[in-house]
């Protein structure tokens, strides 16, 4: 079945609250009547008008996730940000790195600030709350990537607006020779099957579209955060009913496998409005 696009986002947003207060499966009619669907055909119509995540049956309608797990089976998802003392990772230092590691065992959480050599940019700290005082006695970048390298294991690798991440996590590795074989996966490009139209696709907009709570935005661990929940809501929405890996997932949907490589410097020609504009 070919997945079903978020393109009634209000109404999809409706249904998912609906669902979630009542916590079951919801009878057909009584799920119309709830989206105030009330004219003949609403029913047939449900297939174009919610996206994948939504379980259709002539039983009535339910969610993806209350039958499927997430991540999918065999797969460990660790969804990473990173903070730093400005906008181009060429050049700058990681003030703080943020990740959350989930699979079948369960979720665990990996945070820590970092001190820079590179001095904090006044933008940054307003941005972040990290402050200079906040980083006087942090541990050094790398303590805090070795710790972090041995959390992350062989996991899928979950970045939103991979271009930075990825680029700065690449430098600070191989400053200490280490090397990333990890897929990753952009949530910016499911967002780009997803959401077909939408211009915006930044934390804050998906944020909204998914119903998922914002958090402490722009600290690493809170952006980590966000980045999973949206990251579950993107795999449902592309996936519907499949048994798919999301890294499987993230290279059906772009042209190009998944890579660790940065993108060519034009990609990133204004990094501070890419970094910080999401």
């Amino acid at each position: 079945m070919p997945h079903r696009r978020l393109v009634y986002p209000q109404l999809s947003r409706l249904a998912l609250l609906t669902l979630e207060a009542k916590g079951s499966l919801a009878p057909m009619p009584e799920f119309l009547a709830g989206l105030g669907l009330s004219v003949p055909g609403s029913e047939a119509a449900l297939e174009r008008l919610l996206d994948g995540r939504f379980a259709l049956s002539p039983d009535g309608v339910g969610l993806q996730r209350w039958d499927r797990p997430f991540p999918p089976t065999g797969e460990t998802i660790v969804a990473l940000d990173l903070e730093a003392t400005n906008g181009n990772p060429k050049t700058e230092d990681i003030i703080e790195v943020g990740a959350v590691k989930w699979s079948a065992a369960g979720r665990e959480e990996f945070q820590s600030l970092v001190s820079p050599d590179r001095p904090l940019m006044p933008f940054v700290s307003k941005l972040t709350g990290i402050t200079p005082q906040m980083l006087t006695g942090a541990p050094r970048a790398p303590e805090v990537l070795a710790q972090f390298r041995e959390f992350l294991g062989d996991a899928t690798l979950v970045v939103q607006n991979a271009s930075f991440d990825i680029a700065l996590l690449l430098r600070e590795f191989g400053k200490l020779s280490y090397t990333l074989h990890n897929p990753v996966v952009d949530t910016v490009n499911l967002a780009h099957a997803a959401l077909p139209g939408r211009r915006k696709r930044g934390l804050d907009t998906l944020s909204l579209l998914y119903n998922v709570p914002q958090g402490s935005r722009h600290r690493a661990l809170d952006d980590a955060r966000i980045t999973l929940a949206i990251a579950e809501n993107l795999y449902f929405s592309l996936a519907g009913p499949r048994d798919v890996q999301l890294k499987d997932l993230h290279h059906e949907f772009t042209k190009e496998t998944p890579s660790t490589t940065p993108p060519p410097k034009h990609v990133r020609s204004n990094p501070k409005r890419r970094r910080h504009g999401r």
